[in-house]
């Protein structure tokens, strides 16, 4: 007999998805989950990659992340970069409360154009 001591649903939890959608010349990423080291952080740069390689601007929905870890932020300030370096954009939208007050700490509200709603932040590539 083999005991877990995780929940059944405890790699849910740990893992974060992505799904995205075209918006104009928009790419909106949806992350549910948990944006940390590892499968999280190498699904996200390799989905803003190839959004930029499209030359598409990206939105990053974070409504769904309830937790970011070191890798996570260097993983968005990252995509930043890249984007930038096309003359590009990488937006965040919608984050919780914890991960705002995070964002809020590490200073990203200075690097980052973070907006409330979806279509704020849909307008404002315009």
């Amino acid at each position: 007999m083999s005991v877990s001591l995780w929940p059944e649903d405890y790699k849910e939890h740990m893992s974060l998805t992505i799904s995205s959608r075209s918006s104009n010349n928009v790419e909106i990423l949806v992350l549910s989950g948990r944006l940390t080291l590892g499968e999280g952080t190498s699904e996200l740069r390799e989905t803003a990659r190839k959004a930029l390689d499209k030359g598409s601007n990206i939105l990053i929905d974070l409504s769904g992340v309830d937790y970011i870890d070191s890798a996570g932020l260097g993983e968005l300030v990252s995509a930043y970069a890249s984007a930038a370096s096309r003359n590009l954009a990488v937006k965040l939208a919608r984050p919780l409360k914890r991960v705002d007050s995070l964002l809020h700490i590490t200073k990203m509200y200075s690097t980052f154009e973070i907006f409330e709603d979806e279509a704020t932040a849909l307008a404002s590539f315009k």
